[in-house]
């Protein structure tokens, strides 16, 4: 007999057993089915429980971010203006008449120290 042949059938006889071997065995009601369904129900209610508990946590935590005044940003220093904006500035002023020349020469000469 060729190898072939030899599996082929091999194959075949096994196939065609199989199934008179689950047949031919009783199910046996030993209680090991309900132990697993137990232990299955169990961790599928601690995982419950344990989600519920954390969304609870998630929505006290963020209840409590919302009761928070919301901090605001100290405002910006203002922009410190050039030395030309300041010589405007000023010679505005003395055209408009809100100093004196003596001011104006006095304040002219301190902004151009400050160079």
């Amino acid at each position: 007999m060729s190898i072939r042949k030899f599996v082929t059938t091999g194959v075949l006889a096994t196939a065609m057993a199989a199934p008179l071997s689950i047949v031919a065995v009783p199910a046996q009601a030993d209680g090991a089915g309900a132990f697993i369904g137990g232990v299955a129900a169990a961790r599928i209610g601690s995982n419950m429980r344990a989600r519920t508990q954390a969304e609870q946590q998630q929505a006290y935590y963020a209840q409590q971010q919302a009761a928070q005044p919301v901090q605001q940003a100290a405002p910006a220093a203002p922009a410190q203006k050039t030395t030309q904006q300041k010589l405007d500035e000023l010679d505005k002023l003395a055209a408009g008449g809100y100093i004196t020349p003596d001011e104006y020469k006095s304040k002219k000469q301190q902004i151009l120290n400050s160079m």
